[in-house]
């Protein structure tokens, strides 16, 4: 780009000191951001990302200190380091002091979203209030008029009802509409510059392909630059125009995006795409990055890779290479000077590189690497899940099988919660109405012996109830959990106990499942212990071999949980789950929490244990290319229900719910050049507490089936469109014009869909958005057969179930 940059970045340095050291968390990092440009910042936990972004608007807290470097906004330094005559820190007498960069920059010119909405946002004050505030306190705008900006904003960022909406509180929310008013809030200020930090990573991949999309339309309406920090390639690949790498406090290649992705330099940056399981082909193993992070309170000298690197030499021991364009050579037929990369290969230093010898270290443990390329790494498809099926797994007899089985939760408050008081017929009666929460609702499945079967769907849709109620955890409210032809639902004391030995649960969090006062290896002899196998000396043993099994060493036996990284610690619930030999092992989200390259070690491992001991996964995520990647066969799991069930490589290759192809359609792709078309599943899932009548999905499918009168009606999708934004009170309704050229552009059919559209528009402009809503409900939503029934149909083979009406013609209905 030869454009002036609105942000630049130079050698930036941020440390935190403390008793035990300090702590390198940013080491010279320079960067550039240009307008309406997105730039990503990615890399492990623990790389710098968030401490370099934090420091460019002065929020580093103590003991951390910015010691070095130069941050210019618009052309002018807003901060600066400068050594004193005793060689301390100071800011230069040009930087802004704390207030300055208050009151002109923070919010007013530079906006930041943090990851966590629910940290950024008062419990005690409505949303709207919050807005309202930061425009009166950064614009010359006050009362009506600043709440009237606050209300547009966050119907801008898609928040339904926004004049009602503003007056709740964060809590009352989603996470996904939580980061919608985050991103309201961040705008309200009109900034040039936004900064992102993991703002997608905790939300489901539907509300993350919204967001997404969100942030493209914003960037282009408000002429705004993002700087997008984040660990997902998937999102930098769908969204970002250039990337910068970051490793243990440095940049280690820059790039335009598409360069990145297709003429990767750094090592570090194809290990780091190579371990990215993919949602649109299958691998046969990901390939992960030996080892772990050092501390930034002791980095290595050198290149700070080379202790992971598999093709590290004496060289890169002993010099850290400069972030710097190729040369002539080095480039080839590409002559982009703004791809860097900071690597001994590819500067003055190549001919000594080349002369040099390898190391051995994690990653080349005898000194003599085997170094794939990373379209090898990509492309490589061995072995298959569904090619495991024939060989691995026993269909004659499922070792699970659930038949209707229900979760009901009352939740009404108080011991007199329940009760009400009718006077109906003139005489107080007392009654009793507890308020039901159903979680699981009527979900019948079987998996067979050898086999994963994958159960996705999004928060809230009952995936982690319907895992504990199968190990017993949680009582059914209703139906049989059968394991090994034995109803777990009529055991209970030591039948029962005994009978969990063959079935374990690795939960989501590896650091709130292990017991912090207990050393690993007694966490692993704890359930042998319970169980009253083996006798001590055995145990101990059995607890070194785990320990090996599952990529630990034995040596790390009387260490304590806090001493291990997340991945580590999920290899100890591994660990833990495999040491009273279990059948059935359900995983609860188990690589959730980890970085890629760990939740690639992860995966890998529990693939091996599952071939040596014969086990059988039920493996829960939201993240459907770890499914993909994972999985013999997917269930998806919407609102309680099973909505979809298949071979994992038919679902993903011919979705047959909408809700399954909303799902898939929303995954990002690391690969910039794939352009997918997102199915725009509107809103949020719906409150258990009252779920919608028939297909519970329904108020979100894009493939309604309108009402008998109005079938193959040429304006059906408009009209459905149209009902929808009504719902979600999502637009201003005070002129009839602009409503039909806004939803009706061709004109509205002049017939009796025509009256009733017609007949709405005068109500809304009139203000009487209830009885608007009603009309059309009553319309065109209550008479539809998805709104009626749950059919449910299988296909021939029963081994493909589908819960939707599209489907009467092409499966049976199943029994």
């Amino acid at each position: 780009m030869t454009e002036k940059p609105i942000l630049e970045v130079t050698n930036l340095q941020t440390q935190f000191r403390t008793d035990d050291g300090t702590i390198r968390a940013v080491d010279g990092v320079s960067f550039t951001l240009h307008e309406r440009e997105i730039l990503g910042l990615v890399g492990e936990s623990g790389a710098g990302k968030s401490v370099a972004i934090k420091s460019i608007l002065g929020l580093i807290e103590e003991p951390g200190q910015i010691v070095a470097g130069e941050i210019t906004y618009k052309g002018e330094t807003i901060y600066a380091v400068e050594q004193d005559e005793d060689g301390i820190p100071r800011p230069t007498a040009e930087s802004y002091t704390d207030a300055q960069i208050r009151k002109r920059i923070r919010g007013n010119e530079i906006a930041i979203i943090l990851q966590d909405p629910m940290e950024s946002l008062n419990p005690v004050y409505t949303i709207g209030s919050q807005i309202q505030d930061v425009i009166e306190l950064n614009r010359d705008l006050r009362g009506a008029a600043a709440k009237s900006d606050a209300i547009e904003m966050l119907r801008e960022v898609g928040i339904p009802d926004p004049e009602t909406n503003f007056h709740e509180y964060p809590h009352e929310f989603s996470g996904g509409q939580r980061q919608r008013i985050m991103i309201a809030m961040a705008l309200a200020c009109e900034p040039s510059v936004i900064i992102a930090d993991e703002p997608t990573t905790a939300l489901d991949v539907t509300v993350e392909g919204q967001i997404l999309d969100l942030v493209n339309d914003l960037k282009d309406k408000y002429d705004t630059s993002f700087i997008w920090v984040t660990h997902d390639m998937s999102v930098v690949a769908e969204l970002c125009d250039r990337v910068n790498v970051m490793y243990l406090g440095n940049i280690v290649e820059s790039a335009p995006v598409r360069e990145l992705f297709y003429d990767t330099k750094h090592p570090y940056t194809q290990a780091l795409l190579a371990s990215i399981p993919r949602p649109d082909r299958k691998q046969d193993e990901l390939q992960s990055i030996a080892g772990l992070m050092p501390s930034a309170r002791d980095p290595p000298q050198g290149c700070r890779f080379h202790t992971r690197c598999p093709g590290a030499k004496k060289i890169c021991q002993e010099v850290q290479p400069p972030l710097q364009a190729f040369t002539e050579s080095d480039r080839g037929e590409n002559k982009n000077t703004n791809h860097t990369v900071s690597c001994l290969q590819y500067d003055s230093f190549k001919t000594e590189y080349e002369n040099s010898e390898y190391i051995q270290n994690e990653a080349n443990p005898d000194g003599t690497p085997h170094i794939q390329s990373q379209a090898q790494a990509q492309t490589q498809n061995v072995s298959s899940p569904a090619e495991r099926t024939s060989t691995h797994i026993d269909t004659s007899s499922p070792i699970l099988q659930l038949n209707e089985v229900r979760k009901e939760f009352n939740t009404s408050s108080g011991l007199f919660g329940p009760l009400s008081v009718s006077l109906s017929g003139g005489i107080p009666q007392i009654e009793w109405s507890p308020e039901v929460l159903t979680a699981v609702d009527g979900v019948s499945m079987n998996v067979y012996p050898g086999e994963t079967l994958g159960l996705v769907g999004e928060s809230g849709c009952g995936k982690s109830t319907l895992a504990k109620t199968i190990v017993r955890l949680l009582e059914p409210t209703d139906g049989s959990v059968m394991f090994d032809g034995e109803s777990l639902s009529d055991l209970s004391g030591e039948p029962l106990r005994q009978k969990r030995r063959d079935i374990q649960m690795v939960f989501q969090d590896p650091h709130s499942s292990l017991d912090p006062r207990m050393t690993i290896g007694k966490i692993i002899e704890e359930p042998m212990k319970v169980n009253k196998l083996y006798d001590a000396d055995t145990r101990r043993e059995r607890a070194f071999d785990l320990l090996e099994k599952v990529g630990l060493n034995p040596s790390q036996y009387n260490r304590y949980p806090h001493e291990f990284s997340g991945g580590q610690r999920q290899r100890v619930n591994l660990a833990r789950a495999l040491s009273v030999d279990p059948k059935l092992v359900v995983c609860d989200e188990p690589v959730s929490a980890l970085d890629v390259s760990v939740q690639a070690q992860v995966l890998s491992i529990m693939r091996d244990l599952q071939e040596e001991f014969n086990l059988t996964y039920l493996f829960i995520s939201h993240d459907l290319s770890v499914i993909r990647q994972i999985s013999d066969r997917v269930a998806v799991m919407y609102l309680g229900r099973i909505v979809e069930i298949g071979k994992t490589a038919d679902v993903f290759a011919d979705p047959k719910h909408p809700y399954t192809r909303g799902l898939l359609s929303s995954i990002p792709i690391p690969d910039p050049d794939t352009v997918k078309e997102r199915e725009n599943m509107v809103g949020d899932v719906p409150s258990p507490l009252n779920p919608p009548s028939g297909c519970h999905f329904n108020p979100r499918c894009t493939a309604f089936i309108p009402p008998d009168q109005y079938s193959g009606h040429p304006h059906w999708d408009e009209t459905l469109a149209f009902v929808r934004a009504v719902g979600r009170r999502a637009f201003v309704a005070d002129d009839p014009v602009s409503i039909h050229e806004s939803f009706f552009a061709n004109g509205v059919p002049d017939d009796a869909l025509g009256t009733v559209i017609s007949d709405t528009i005068d109500q809304l402009v009139a203000g009487e958005w209830d009885a608007a809503h009603d009309l059309l409900t009553d319309e065109f939503i209550s008479p539809s057969v998805c709104t009626q029934s749950v059919s449910e149909y299988e296909a021939g083979d029963n081994d493909r179930v589908v819960l939707c009406h599209r489907y009467a013609d092409d499966f049976e209905q199943a029994p």
